[in-house]
């Protein structure tokens, strides 16, 4: 009764259940074809090969599982994915093959009328509850322009000022997944892979402030500031609007390209 109790309260709690009720297997299998039925430098040429078609027959079979999950619990989980694909060594070659892919496919969280309702809430507008952002906004498109791990952009048009502006909202809850899902990670690679504690940890304070779109904001503003004077018939840094900006919606200037 407690642990429902506690999995029906603690979002995190749960995903941290799903994690290792779906790992844990998975780690076993590869723990014995690694450690035990094919031990590294034994064996010969022939002990080297039958090694490595064992570990390409283990790849096959929870490449897609391990996909799935990622696709479906989505949250830190998927930033991981994306962040391994970045380098041809952290992954075999068939779990590199859909990680690259989450690159431009990350799934989409919020959008349509829930976007429209979240970003009216978090500006104070009177329409919140009906997801009416005219207030500020004289067009709104409700397809991101982009998603990904803890956000999707969105194309919108200032009722101020006609300008046309991206919109960068952060999915609800998204920042307590992330850092549960992190404890729950730093606590596999701890016994699974001690060589990625240390990048675990260093990712872990990466993020202490991805989640603030203030900050995100001021650096944009720091940037325009430094290098405009003297880049600005070059380059092109959007513009912020703090006045409809949020520690977890970023308005900005759409740059088109």
């Amino acid at each position: 009764v407690l642990v429902a109790t506690a999995v029906a309260i603690d979002e995190g709690f749960r995903r941290c259940l799903q994690f290792w009720l779906l790992i844990l297997p998975i780690y076993a299998h590869y723990f014995y074809v690694d450690k035990i039925r094919y031990p590294a430098n034994q064996g010969g040429p022939s002990g080297a090969e039958a090694r490595e078609a064992a570990f390409e027959v283990l790849h096959a079979r929870y490449s897609p599982i391990i996909e799935w999950a990622t696709r479906h619990m989505r949250g830190f989980y998927l930033k991981a994915a994306q962040i391994m694909s970045m380098r041809d060594d952290f992954l075999p070659e068939t779990y590199l093959k859909w990680t690259r892919r989450l690159q431009n496919e990350a799934p989409v969280v919020l959008q349509g009328i829930d976007a429209r309702r979240f970003v009216a809430k978090e500006l104070g507008l009177s329409s919140a509850g009906d997801g009416d952002v005219a207030e500020v906004f004289i067009e709104w498109e409700d397809e991101p322009l982009g998603s990904a791990s803890i956000g999707q952009v969105f194309r919108a048009r200032l009722r101020s000022t006609g300008e046309q502006v991206a919109v960068k909202v952060q999915s609800p809850g998204i920042e307590d997944l992330f850092r549960a899902d992190i404890r729950t990670l730093k606590f596999f690679t701890a016994f699974a892979l001690p060589w990625a504690v240390q990048n675990m940890n260093a990712i872990e304070k990466m993020f202490s402030s991805e989640f603030d779109y203030t900050l995100e904001q001021r650096n944009m503003e720091a940037i325009r500031e430094t290098l405009l004077p003297k880049w600005g018939g070059r380059i092109r840094v959007p513009k912020p609007f703090p006045e409809f900006s949020t520690p977890r919606v970023l308005c900005m200037e759409l740059l088109e390209g």
